[in-house]
């Protein structure tokens, strides 16, 4: 069961003209296998997962990411590769997703918008067309190892503007 995403609208005086600009509130939730089924899957301490690269070359790469307000305008998919994010260093984070768009949507379904704790204790993986946003660390940084298809941020990144698309900035409460 995902997080219920609630909404309240506030406006902005924006080029001398009023634009409706809805804010949308997403609960941190702990991060369950049940929980996150619909975007990816959790990697325990034993089993494995198998990984759709799409055909391309495996990519193992350290990602950085500084602590920053809890909050999105931005958000972005990659529709040719799945992706594994394993936390470095017990680092907890809170990671912000949607599921994969039906098919011929170029957008995400904001009702399924969803906030998930990432504990630091196991690695994750994102579905083909997960939309989703970096992570928020906790603390100062978080680091994690990525594992996906060779050149998906250059060749299959689609990223999408929430506030010129959709009228929507997210917010995440602690």
């Amino acid at each position: 069961m995902t997080a219920t995403a609630t909404a309240r609208a506030r406006e902005r005086n924006r080029d001398n003209r009023e634009v409706l600009i809805r804010t949308i509130c997403l609960t941190v939730q702990p991060m369950t296998r049940e929980s996150f089924a619909p975007y990816g899957e959790i990697i325990g301490e034993r089993g494995d997962v198998t990984l759709d690269l799409d055909g391309g070359s495996a990519s193992l790469a350290a990602q950085t990411v500084e602590a920053r307000p809890l909050s999105f305008d931005f958000i972005g998919r990659h529709l040719r590769s799945e992706q594994v994010f394993a936390p470095l260093g017990g680092a907890q984070s809170v990671l912000a997703v949607a599921p994969p768009s039906a098919e011929n949507s170029a957008l995400p379904d904001l009702e399924q918008l969803a906030a998930f704790l990432v504990d630091g204790s196991c690695a994750f993986k994102l579905h083909r067309g997960t939309w989703h946003v970096s992570a928020f660390p906790l603390s100062d940084s978080a680091t994690f190892l990525v594992l996906d298809r060779q050149g998906t941020l250059e060749e299959d990144f689609d990223l999408r503007d929430l506030k010129t698309s959709l009228g929507v900035v997210v917010e995440i409460q602690p």
